[in-house]
């Protein structure tokens, strides 16, 4: 249970420690004096998000802690689960500084909001005239559905199973329009791939038929040069240049034997002699081996022709290219063919998730529909003792295709207020009032079927009065002897039922309102309430009808 909530520096609340107890705590107070800020800052501690605008002082930050007596909710294996120190007395805060940024607590370990929303989900449940409003809400109505049926084990499964469908079947869209987009190319890709190995590109072949081409292109030219070049290296007596070399060999050897500098001439002459030898050789091989060959001229210039054309079609530079675009194209088809494979089995796998989270939605819905009748009983009775004998209360569940976070079941609360009166959808003509009672019935028959250690309810009574005030009150009353009520009133009725009492107050200190909260003695809740039964006049005949509610409301 809720044991202290201490607020610092929040709105126009500069410093407030709240000690709770056990039971129904009613807190009162004039419209505009501050309770609505108190749910404001236990909402930080629910994970609710908050900004700088919460700050009294804007040069501080504000800080809400919350302690709470958690023995006998095993949240032990939560906590593991976070990382945290379990403790008995657990403390929860949230900080927010100056700047805006905000830090949440527990037990003094730094955890973030969503850390701390889960935690604290299973200690407070504030029902709210927002959270009435909410019955509007199909999703919210099958959650109440299931946490009466106690469907929390199932419905988990069935999301988990939802959750791998739903990535399965993402999975499969991608790939199937992976290969709507690869079936589209697949004719083009498998048509420029017989095209290229056609071709039989070679690598480096480009350059050679080049050079070919170029000595093919001048082939009498350069055998004539090649001619000319050899004639001039001819060892034949005349002008030419090994004839000479020879020459000069055998000056210098004449000049062998005198040593020194003139071997080193001889040998230097027989090295020269034995290249222009090497060169004369290569030469006139070189001049025997230049065709003039037309024939091959225009088999290769074709060749060369084709490389160009398919370098211009497909945007490439050269054969390296051509021969990487080829390599791509193949890799493409056969992953288009194992995509194929592939696209079928993953076809197979989602239907049968498919199938299976089917069969589990089923499941649900039937365990929604076994729970109606109990919970279509326990709340007629309930609406009776809230004065609304003639009351019919209903649950119409209607299959879908559509697979949601809760199923496939779309569930519509029915009522009517008046005998003769066919129960009809809820949310198009319930009043406020009858809203505020109808959804008063569901929460006080759910926290009968889960351990919610503290319920806190924020002027749900609106619409109500007099006998139906005090039914409700009752009712609040009931739910206290299993769990701690926290009721925010404006009726005397509700608050008479309260074991504890606090009054909520502002004051102006110095042109500075403040917001103060007080615990009344049974004196002070008497004049209170029959100021609130009479105004601020009141007389000793409305204190004296106080003091009467309030001795009967807690017998």
């Amino acid at each position: 249970m809720l044991t202290t909530l201490q607020i610092e520096n929040y709105a126009i609340i500069r410093s407030l420690k709240i000690p709770f107890n056990e039971g129904l705590t009613a807190i009162t107070g004039e419209t505009g004096a501050g309770k609505s800020i108190l749910m404001g800052a236990l909402s930080l501690i629910l994970g609710n998000r908050a900004d700088t605008d919460v700050l009294f002082d804007k040069s501080r930050k504000c800080i809400v802690e919350a302690a709470f007596d958690i023995r006998g909710l095993n949240l032990q294996a939560y906590f593991n689960q976070f990382d945290l120190d379990y403790q008995d007395d657990t403390i929860i805060r949230r900080e927010i500084n100056e700047h805006g940024k905000s830090r949440a607590f527990i037990n003094d370990t730094p955890v973030n909001l969503s850390t701390m929303k889960t935690i604290s989900s299973f200690l407070v449940d504030i029902h709210s005239q927002h959270q009435t409003l909410m019955l509007q809400n199909a999703g919210f109505r099958l959650q109440l559905l299931d946490q009466f049926a106690q469907n929390h084990v199932l419905v988990s499964e069935y999301r988990q199973a939802l959750h791998l469908w739903r990535a399965k079947k993402s999975d499969f869209e991608v790939l199937r329009q992976r290969c709507e987009q690869a079936a589209l190319k697949y004719d083009y890709n498998s048509f420029t791939i017989g095209e290229l190995e056609k071709a039989d590109v070679q690598s480096g072949e480009q350059a050679l038929i080049e050079q070919k081409i170029k000595e093919l292109s001048h082939a009498e030219s350069i055998k004539s040069h090649l001619y000319n070049a050899a004639m001039l290296l001819s060892e034949q007596e005349g002008d030419n240049i090994l004839y000479m070399l020879k020459t000069v060999q055998n000056e210098c050897r004449a000049l062998e034997n005198l040593g020194g500098e003139y071997e080193s001439f001889l040998q230097r002459v027989d090295n020269l002699l034995a290249d222009a030898q090497d060169l004369s050789y290569e030469i006139s091989k070189k001049s025997d081996n230049i065709e003039i060959n037309p024939e091959l001229l225009e088999q290769l210039n074709d060749r060369l022709d084709l490389f160009y054309s398919l370098q211009n079609k497909h945007h490439v530079r050269n054969n390296e290219e051509l021969l990487a675009l080829l390599e791509t194209l193949r890799n493409e088809v056969a992953s288009y063919s194992d995509d194929r494979g592939l696209l079928a089995e993953m076809e197979k796998e989602t239907a049968q998730l498919e199938k299976k989270v089917r069969e589990l939605a089923k499941r649900v819905s039937a365990s929604r529909k076994e729970a109606i009748p109990a919970l279509v009983s326990a709340m007629e009775d309930r609406l009776r003792k809230l004065g609304m004998t003639e009351s019919k209360f209903d649950v119409s569940i209607q299959p879908t295709d559509e697979l949601h976070d809760n199923g496939s079941d779309l569930v519509t609360f029915l009522f009517s207020a008046n005998a003769g009166i066919a129960p009809a959808d809820m949310s198009k003509i319930a009043s406020g009032g009858e809203m505020s009672r109808i959804m008063l019935c569901l929460k006080s028959i759910i926290t009968d079927s889960m351990y919610l250690p503290t319920i806190i309810f924020d002027e749900i009574d609106t619409g109500i009065s007099g006998e139906t005030a005090s039914k409700v009150g009752q009712m609040m009353q009931a739910l206290a002897n299993n769990h701690q009520v926290i009721a925010i009133t404006h009726l005397p009725q509700i608050a008479a039922r309260g074991q504890h009492h606090y009054l909520v107050y502002k004051q102006v200190v110095e042109n500075q309102t403040y917001t103060h909260i007080k615990s009344l003695n049974m004196q002070e809740r008497e004049q209170l309430l029959a100021t609130m039964m009479s105004g601020e006049n009141r007389t000793e005949t409305a204190v004296a009808s106080a003091r009467e509610l309030l001795k009967s409301s807690q017998k």
